[in-house]
């Protein structure tokens, strides 16, 4: 199990990943899962993602199907999604 906040994910703004902010991407992020992801698994995570408060806890398999949906989106959100799945606290 993995916690993961959405409403204050870790965003690198430069590339050397020197600088970073918090940033509330929960709705963008579940929103982009509902319209681009397929099957009842990613439909279930996307509403978990959205209707979140906080720090919430994602099992491996949704895990992994944050990281495939990150995947999809530009490289500074791949980045803070394996920086949250790979954060020592979770």
């Amino acid at each position: 199990m993995k916690k993961i906040n959405f409403e204050k994910l870790e965003i690198f703004t430069d590339i050397a990943k020197t600088n970073k902010v918090e940033q509330n991407l929960k709705a963008e992020f579940a929103n982009f899962i509902y319209k681009n992801a397929a099957g009842i698994e990613m439909h279930a995570l996307a509403m978990k993602i959205y209707n979140s408060e906080g720090e919430t806890e994602y099992n491996e398999k949704e895990c992994e199907l944050i990281r495939a949906a990150s995947h999809s989106l530009a490289p500074f959100f791949i980045d803070a999604i394996e920086n949250a799945l790979k954060n020592e606290n979770n």
